[in-house]
């Protein structure tokens, strides 16, 4: 599916709730916790019947859209509702469960689905990069078995060579852009931005602009030796992404992702800002200054894009060892 196709339309004719005219306007009229409950509801709902592999691609569509405004009141909350970050996180481990109850019918190549392949896993990677993102607001520490989900359905774009196929997606900052890898990729960063130093509103901000900055981290060969700086991630562990200034002897399952023009493209932003660019000239937003924008760059930059570390032992080069020497 190239990035000028559609998503599958939504007949609002048809039965269930989610996909009638007014239903969301009657959702979002509720209550936060009646509304989270009955968008948790009618997932359930949806899992339970007998429904065509496409007619639950075409709610799984709608739901998240319907799962990112719930999220949006429910996170302002973390700080206040002890309950606000689990009912959050449980919205979207619903929403989640649609998209595996379409792996089996996909990887079998219903022709239906097939046609959406890239587009059905990317929207899964999305929720996958929600969840991390909701317990970096919450300050929560993200357990390492959501990472099993989430490489897996890379794995599985993998599979089906569409991990570079471009795809729409309007919950992105970027049109016509994204596709599995660089919602991947942007699911890692956020996981290696130390957003335990950050505020909530820097957070949002990263998140922000992570769809642009994730396109400019580029698969490389792992049977090439190189030194450099670069992502390295086994689909096979639970857990995320670590930093290595080489590649060598990678494990089967081992993906590495080049770091350089992420580094060039963070220090020529922050060079824009120094003489005298607007955040919103660099795309980086109308609702940050120049002196946030640029604090929040140097903190990406040594958390993402460490100094020349070839030099590092292949034994100590991961994010760990190097954090005392990030200037």
């Amino acid at each position: 599916m190239t990035s000028q196709e559609q998503s599958p339309s939504v007949e609002t004719s048809s039965s269930h709730r989610m996909m009638q005219k007014g239903w969301a306007t009657q959702l979002f009229a509720m209550e936060l916790p009646d509304a989270s409950k009955l968008l948790r509801q009618e997932l359930r709902r949806t899992l339970s019947e007998s429904l065509a592999p496409e007619e639950i691609f075409r709610i799984s569509e709608i739901a998240r859209v319907l799962a990112l405004g719930i999220h949006n009141r429910w996170f302002r909350l973390f700080a206040s509702d002890v309950n606000a970050f689990s009912e959050d996180v449980i919205l979207w481990q619903n929403l989640w469960a649609l998209y595996s109850a379409n792996l089996r019918p996909l990887l079998d190549g219903d022709p239906k689905l097939t046609r959406y392949k890239a587009l059905f896993l990317q929207r899964a990677l999305f929720v996958g990069k929600q969840i991390r993102l909701i317990h970096a607001l919450a300050y929560q520490h993200f357990p390492n078995q959501y990472w099993q989900e989430i490489h897996a359905y890379y794995r599985f774009a993998e599979i089906l060579k569409c991990e570079q196929e471009n795809v729409t997606d309007k919950l992105s900052t970027i049109d016509n852009r994204v596709n599995c890898h660089s919602t991947y990729i942007h699911t890692l960063l956020l996981d290696l931005a130390n957003t335990s130093a950050l505020t909530t509103q820097q957070i949002l901000w990263t998140d922000r602009w992570l769809p642009r900055l994730a396109r400019k981290v580029t698969s490389v060969e792992a049977s090439v030796p190189q030194i450099g700086l670069f992502l390295e991630v086994n689909l096979e562990k639970l857990q995320g992404a670590v930093l290595r200034a080489r590649v060598k002897d990678a494990e089967v399952m081992s993906r590495f992702s080049t770091l350089e023009e992420l580094s060039h493209t963070l220090r020529r932003r922050r060079r824009h800002l120094i003489t005298g660019a607007s955040p919103a000239d660099l795309k980086l937003g109308d609702d940050i200054d120049g002196d946030q924008a640029t604090a929040l760059l140097v903190h990406l930059e040594a958390s993402w894009c460490p100094p020349d570390l070839s030099h590092v032992s292949e034994q100590t080069a991961d994010f760990d060892a190097w954090e005392d020497s990030l200037s």
